[in-house]
């Protein structure tokens, strides 16, 4: 009895396996799937960028010196005109008392020459006036002797006279004449000088006279000294302007660590002023990243906080036409376009100057569509696309175009629709069209 019980508890068990064995060579494979859903697709990178302030300007010293005042501290804010800035001027000070010193000196020598000529003038002057009586009277006197000569010859004439009272009457005559050609010589010399002295004066006042032969000559002469005193005092007063150093615009202090009594260099960058809230972000994406990316495109800034994340919008404004050489952060170079970026709208707030932001690029995107991973795609050899659906427990073929792709997916456009099922790997999957298999999602 035990016997029999033994061998049909053995029986039963090999049924038992036989019929598992059956069942698992009936039962159809199980195949890795996914239900198509609509969706977004895009294609994207990140990059670095730098934010920008759009109005910022470096202060240099030209002039070096110890500063004597400084009106500014990191971070502070001032406005267009503000003195930040004054240094030492100590120096600059004694040389120009120095050169206007040396000026007065000439100034004084030149009025003292033309005090000294003024006088020579009246004394010419003086002269010319007692010429010019002399000379009135010596035409007065040559008239009186010319009417004397006409009477000596009337009366020589008739007999009345004898001939050498007519030859000194003749000779009287003569010597009238002459004297009066003297004096108006004389006189017409008096006056050529008084014209020489007065356009020397002239010139030396600085007001030249286009008859003078001498052309200004003396004046030129006599200033030449003055004038190159002149050029010293302007280019010394130019670097005294430098001495004080104005805030070119408002905005805030940066890159400032300056204090008084400091010796500072001549050509150092003391500080820069930006403008707050205004700001634009430079980012450098690698050439190959370029296809894709166009003037207004949208992008999506992200701020890494301790906390938070914060997130800005902004939009493409320029893309640079000419690549540059940017060091990677392996210590590489490589060739990189710029790329601008401006608020979307408004500005960004909460953003400060030359703080790192990452960048989120779109190069392709699609809305609505229908995604599928990349290993669900079968290439034909006629460079025909397929997926393998499971419709009714079998496998099949559906040909589709692709779309938007990213490395692990792909948009699918064909004869499918949200909610098919599709096999995630055909090729490690090892099954064949029409085949019954069991969908595993």
């Amino acid at each position: 009895m035990k016997k029999k019980i033994k061998f049909g508890f053995i029986f039963l068990s090999a049924i038992a396996v036989i019929g598992v064995i059956v069942a698992t060579v009936i039962q159809p494979p199980a195949v890795e799937c996914v239900v198509l859903e609509e969706s977004i697709l895009e294609n994207t990178f990140n990059e670095i960028g730098e934010v920008i302030p759009l109005g910022e300007s470096d202060l240099y010293t030209k002039i070096g010196g110890k500063l004597l005042e400084v009106n500014a501290t990191e971070g502070s804010p001032v406005k267009k005109g503000d003195l930040l800035f004054v240094f030492d001027g100590g120096d600059f000070k004694n040389e120009e008392e120095g050169i206007l010193a040396e000026m007065a000196v000439i100034d004084s020598q030149i009025n003292s020459q033309i005090l000294t000529l003024e006088t020579q003038i009246k004394s010419l002057e003086s002269a010319k006036a007692s010429l010019q009586i002399q000379a009135e009277q010596a035409l007065i006197m040559e008239k009186k002797q010319s009417e004397d000569l006409e009477s000596a010859k009337l009366l020589y004439d008739n007999g009345v006279i004898p001939a050498q009272d007519l030859n000194d009457a003749q000779i009287a005559y003569e010597l009238s004449v002459k004297n009066t050609q003297l004096l108006n010589t004389q006189l017409k010399y008096s006056t050529e000088q008084i014209y020489s002295v007065t356009t020397q004066v002239n010139e030396l006042r600085g007001k030249e006279d286009p008859r003078s032969e001498t052309g200004g000559t003396l004046r030129q002469q006599l200033m030449a000294q003055r004038a190159a005193l002149e050029v010293q005092l302007n280019v010394l007063r130019e670097k005294q302007n430098e001495i004080e150093v104005i805030a070119p615009l408002g905005g805030i202090i940066r890159d400032f660590s300056l204090k008084n009594g400091q010796i500072v260099p001549a050509g150092i960058k003391l500080c820069s002023v930006y403008q707050p809230d205004a700001y634009r972000i430079d980012c450098y994406i690698l050439i190959e990243n370029t296809a894709g990316i166009k003037v207004g495109d949208e992008v999506e800034i992200t701020l890494s906080m301790q906390d938070e994340d914060k997130l800005f919008m902004g939009s493409i404004t320029r893309i640079a036409p000419d690549a540059a050489d940017r060091i990677s952060k392996a210590g590489l170079s490589e060739k990189r376009i710029k790329i601008e970026i401006a608020p979307k709208e408004g500005s960004w707030e909460g953003l400060g100057p030359y703080w790192p932001v990452e960048v989120r690029f779109v190069t392709a995107q699609a809305k609505n569509c229908l995604i599928a991973p990349k290993t669900a795609l079968v290439e034909d050899m006629d460079d025909v696309w397929k997926v393998w659906t499971v419709q009714a427990g079998k496998a099949v073929e559906v040909i589709v175009k692709r779309g938007v792709q990213t490395p692990s997916q792909v948009e699918i456009k064909g004869d499918l629709a949200p909610g098919d099922i599709i096999i995630k790997n055909v090729k490690t999957s090892k099954i064949s069209p029409g085949q019954r298999v069991r969908a595993v999602l």
